[in-house]
């Protein structure tokens, strides 16, 4: 089997579960929004999951997996079965950092939570339970780190199924928590909390067993070991590296916690419908794509890691282009479907669309930083995408602040779509100089094939939901998830049909792949 399509096999392995999870954190979101609302409680609940749930997007999805597997695979490469050393060792040294990580973000919430949203001191009493909230999580940051390298080392041995699936146990804790304690007189956030750390130790649990099947073990000490010597020098930066991109969080929820009360539940929201998108297919293509390009960069000939790259380019490109335009013609009823009800009501849908329109310019973008950060991070370079990461951050803080007067929160939502856009570009160029090419014209044809069968949807899609059929919100809750469901599911049809006329080869790549995945199973 060829690697591009490996790789394709790889991913929708990962994407069926990856889905079911994104629909139970629907379920999840749909909850929360229940519970609090849009207000100055849900502010304070989300910045505090966000905290630790940056730690969680850093290490799960960048720091760990970037230093690991590339290692992993050349100490089964050169000694076979000592990987699974190799992997305990490294969760014990893991395990000891993070309990004194935990322990300071524990003892030094206040000024954590002011380094994050100093604003919310003017409503009294918001700030400070913010910081209740910052010591009541972070324990998740433990917990996620430990099951994020069992995540890796799973990966690492060709195994991504039961990784992608684990979340949905932490989404269904959170919605299980917060229907079973609020109405016996738990407070909502209380309940949500306890939600959140229970599933944190259910993504420990369930991989615990696989792992072990696969030959993790601990065996001696882990300060005297070359290669975790190697991983601990190596984590550092790529950690950095990556959370570059997620301490723009830091910089978005200082301006947006200034503007006033709400205004970070509506980006949190917004970007939570934009990042279903990413979370899918596109994280799954992130998790496949390491193993192979780190050990295609171990061969001298880098033919095959430029095919690699240029292909999960264009692959993205097929998910996230359309999947653009859908967001910014149905922001509002997706946004409707999920959040209204209890207390999120129908102005505060109206502002998190906005917004969503906004976060989904960025989409292909965000996509791409991931894939190619991977791609310098299979080369075991990770000064390159430090350097280009902070230089975005600096911008996007420029950016941020200059937008969001005239905008309000959709000015910061557009400073994150041009952040991602410039990461993307000086990223690609550097590595473009690198390897001398990546395949660029077969790319560009391919995406703007891609443009055009988006365009050729989205006409359709305006045209039915503006005109034929329009999207009322007087309707109930099944009518209105019904005609979202028709209107996307018409839209991917049309979508998938242009492509296919426009002779866009990843349609037959994607639904191959996945017939022949079938087929097999």
């Amino acid at each position: 089997m060829s690697d591009t399509r490996k790789l394709v096999r790889s991913a929708w392995g990962i994407t069926a579960w990856t889905a079911v999870s994104r629909l139970a954190g629907v379920l999840r979101d749909a909850t929360i929004a229940r519970f609090l609302g849009a207000s100055a409680l849900s502010d304070a609940f989300y910045t505090a999951f966000r905290i630790p749930n940056t730690f969680r997007a850093i290490v799960g999805e960048g720091g760990l997996p970037g230093a690991f597997v590339p290692i992993a695979k050349k100490v089964e490469r050169e000694r076979p079965g000592h990987e699974g050393v190799y992997a305990g060792r490294v969760l014990v040294l893991l395990v000891c950092v993070l309990v004194g990580i935990v322990a300071l973000g524990i003892a030094f919430a206040e000024p954590v939570v002011a380094l994050f949203a100093n604003g919310f001191k003017a409503t009294p009493g918001k700030f400070e339970l913010t910081v209740r909230l910052t010591r009541w999580m972070f324990p998740y940051v433990l917990l996620v780190s430990v099951a994020a390298l069992l995540e890796a080392f799973l990966n690492s041995k060709g195994f991504f199924q039961l990784s992608a699936a684990t979340p949905i146990a932490w989404n269904l804790s959170i919605v299980a928590a917060a229907w079973a304690l609020a109405p016996a007189g738990v407070s909502p956030v209380a309940a949500l909390t306890v939600g959140v750390l229970i599933g944190g130790g259910l993504q420990v649990a369930l991989q615990g067993p696989a792992v072990r099947r696969l030959g993790l073990r601990f065996s001696g000490s882990p300060f005297r070991d070359a290669e975790v010597k190697r991983t601990a020098l190596q984590i550092a930066p790529r950690l950095y590296g990556y959370g570059v991109g997620q301490l723009s969080f830091l910089v978005s929820t200082r301006t947006l916690a200034s503007l006033g009360d709400a205004f970070v539940t509506y980006n949190f929201c917004a970007w939570r419908v934009t990042d279903f998108v990413l979370g899918g297919f596109v994280v799954s293509i992130t998790r496949a794509i390491l193993p192979s390009l780190s050990d295609q960069a171990l061969e001298k000939d880098r033919t095959a890691y430029r095919g690699t790259i240029g292909f999960a380019l264009r692959l993205i490109g097929f998910i996230t282009i359309p999947s653009m335009v859908g967001l910014m013609l149905l922001a509002t009823p997706i946004v409707d479907v999920i959040f209204r009800r209890g207390r999120f009501a129908e102005a505060d849908v109206a502002k998190t669309a906005l917004a969503v329109g906004f976060f989904a310019l960025g989409l292909f973008a965000a996509a791409g930083v991931k894939i190619l950060t991977q791609a310098f991070y299979a080369l075991h370079d990770t000064r390159t995408p430090v350097l280009v990461g902070t230089f975005d951050l600096a911008v996007f803080w420029v950016l941020c602040v200059a937008l969001a007067g005239p905008m309000q929160h959709a000015g910061v939502a557009l400073a994150t779509a041009a952040g991602f856009w410039i990461n993307f570009v000086v990223l690609l160029a550097l590595l473009r100089k690198r390897l001398g090419g990546m395949g660029g014209r077969a790319i560009l044809a391919s995406l703007f094939r891609l443009v055009l069968a988006s365009v050729a949807m989205g006409a359709v899609v305006w045209a039915v939901s503006a005109k034929l059929v329009p999207y009322r919100m007087i309707w109930t809750l099944p009518l209105r998830i019904g005609w979202v469901a028709a209107v996307a599911a018409l839209g991917a049809v049309f979508f998938l049909a242009f492509a296919k006329a426009l002779r866009a080869p990843e349609v037959g790549e994607v639904l191959g792949a996945l017939r022949r995945k079938k087929t097999a199973s």
